[in-house]
């Protein structure tokens, strides 16, 4: 009880206040000039804030960019308490903070207790960091009474402002999932704020971006209030990348990933994988996958036409088995960690996943009547609207959603990203077969900034989304028109997923509770009460 109080104090200093306790200047983000290479100045030490990360029962993840250690190597201490006033030091230590590093500092604080809130900061000398707040999953075989995770995803920066980020920031959470597009590798000076940085295809282009992005004051108090669970999509690289793609630009590719695991609070694991799994005790089960660095180069069609008009073709790709947006290792592990799950007796399965797995088939050609006339046709043939998504992959998709029926894998919930919209779908084991059972719920969570479909018009926008919800499978829900985040609390009896709705035009735009889904566990029952 005691530390549910502290973190409801810890929450009511607001979003700003969250990020900057311990030094007055890291409230002026706004207010002051830029620094000579257009990056808005921050604070003359702690420049970017603090960060933690979801590791484990017993440890976090603390981050910091320390600016005297980008130019000269410096070791910083750090120091993590049961109290937000540090009466109570409970793990300690130091870390060095270089120019090899680009002055970044991360530690891993061991020996906490799980399940607990801690409050954290840095010190260099007579300088202390903002005070940053994380918490710690439940122990394995404990129950907690709920889990509450902040969903968020594509942060164009000169698309919009962070009111979004705000409001999470103030929500009481026990970890925000990042589902990628935490940068965008292009930009340049026009949008509604400035990206001086322009393209970036250099460790010293994307470094400079998550310096810019962290100038925001509302995403550093979200990282200050909250353990963050960071996953990369395309952006973070180049658009629509692949396996393809870094490997024949293999310079840019180092640089990207070097940056991102600079910049994220999250321990390496074994070279540039991030594909992991944390459990919140025996009530939720949360897949962090990678659907960038292992997939097959892109389908030459993006409308996946060839499957019906050219039986054979090239643009068949997608049709083609064994084709994988996973990696033959990452479904292995993927597929067996969900199967481990619910052997476990784990209540839910949730899936931090980027790209849409719901089909977006804007033509149905899987007719009877026309497999009549041509019975070679593929399965799931017809004309897919974004074969960069799951769409594009329709072997492997089956794979997964076929393993969760035949495993009786229940209560398993993709949270997406990607698209700049909300969505909500059932997925089906055979999408093209009414009989078949439905295998998970799958909620595309908005974006933070970045510009959805409403760039052609709001009504436009609506109106395509109404028609959206016609194509076959369908979809419950689609939103288009609005930006946001979500909120997902998992309890041993249900799930309800909030979306939260704003503007990115403007800094202190209004955020409110968009729709909301109720989820009776055990259940393919999934109640919207639209907002």
């Amino acid at each position: 009880m005691a530390g549910a109080v502290d973190r409801r104090r810890f929450l009511q200093w607001g979003a700003v206040g969250a990020a900057g306790v311990a030094s007055s200047r890291f409230l002026a983000a706004c207010a002051t000039p830029a620094a000579p290479d257009g990056i808005p100045f921050v604070d003359a030490v702690w420049d970017c804030g603090v960060a933690s990360g979801v590791h484990a029962p017993d440890a976090a993840v603390l981050w910091t960019r320390c600016v005297p250690g980008a130019v000269s190597a410096v070791d910083l201490v750090w120091e993590v308490a049961a109290d937000p006033g540090f009466a109570g030091i409970v793990s300690a230590g130091t870390v060095a903070a270089s120019p090899d590093g680009d002055g970044t500092a991360k530690a891993l604080a061991e020996g906490l207790a799980p399940g607990g809130t801690y409050w954290y900061r840095f010190r260099l000398g007579s300088e202390v960091s903002p005070v940053g707040r994380t918490r710690t999953p439940a122990a394995p075989g404990t129950t907690p009474a709920s889990v509450r995770l902040g969903v968020a995803s594509c942060q164009n920066f000169s698309s919009g402002f962070y009111p979004a980020w705000r409001d999470l920031a103030a929500t009481d959470l026990d970890a925000v999932l990042h589902l990628g597009d935490y940068i965008y590798e292009s930009g340049g000076r026009a949008g509604v704020r400035p990206d001086p940085i322009g393209t970036a295809d250099t460790l010293d282009g994307y470094r400079a971006k998550y310096r810019l992005y962290r100038s925001d004051a509302d995403l550093r108090a979200a990282h200050a209030a909250h353990a963050f669970a960071p996953i990369w999509d395309d952006h973070e690289f180049v658009n629509n990348c692949s396996r393809g793609s870094n490997e024949a630009d293999p310079a840019r590719a180092a640089a990207a990933y070097r940056a991102w695991f600079e910049y994220q609070p999250v321990w390496p694991i074994e070279g540039t994988r991030i594909y992991r799994r944390v459990r919140f005790g025996d009530l939720a089960d949360l897949t962090l996958g990678d659907t960038r660095q292992y997939r097959d180069p892109p389908a030459d069609d993006s409308l996946g036409l060839g499957g019906f008009v050219v039986p054979g073709g090239a643009t068949a790709e997608i049709y083609r088995p064994g084709r994988s947006i996973l990696g033959d290792a990452q479904r292995a592990w993927y597929l067996d960690g969900l199967g481990a799950a619910q052997q476990d007796g784990v209540r839910w399965k949730v899936i931090g996943n980027q790209v849409m797995v719901a089909p977006t088939r804007i033509l149905d050609l899987d007719e009877p009547s026309l497999r009549a006339l041509e019975p070679g046709l593929p399965e799931h043939n017809g004309i897919y609207l974004n074969t960069d998504s799951w769409d594009g992959f329709l072997w492997e998709r089956d794979q997964v959603l076929n393993f969760l029926a035949d495993e009786r894998v229940a209560n398993v919930a993709f949270l997406t990203g990607d698209i700049h919209s909300f969505w909500q779908a059932p997925l089906r084991a055979d999408y093209d077969d009414p009989r078949s059972p439905v295998v998970a719920q799958e909620f595309v969570c908005g974006s933070i900034s970045s510009t959805g479909p409403d760039a052609i018009g709001y009504d436009a926008a609506r109106a395509l989304g109404d028609a959206a919800k016609q194509l076959r499978p369908g979809f419950r829900y689609v939103d288009l028109a609005r930006r946001g985040s979500a909120v997902a609390e998992f309890t041993p009896d249900a799930a309800r997923v909030e979306f939260r709705v704003t503007s990115a035009a403007g800094r202190n735009s209004a955020v409110r509770r968009g729709s909301v889904f109720d989820w009776a566990a055990d259940t393919v029952n999934v109640s919207l009460t639209p907002g």
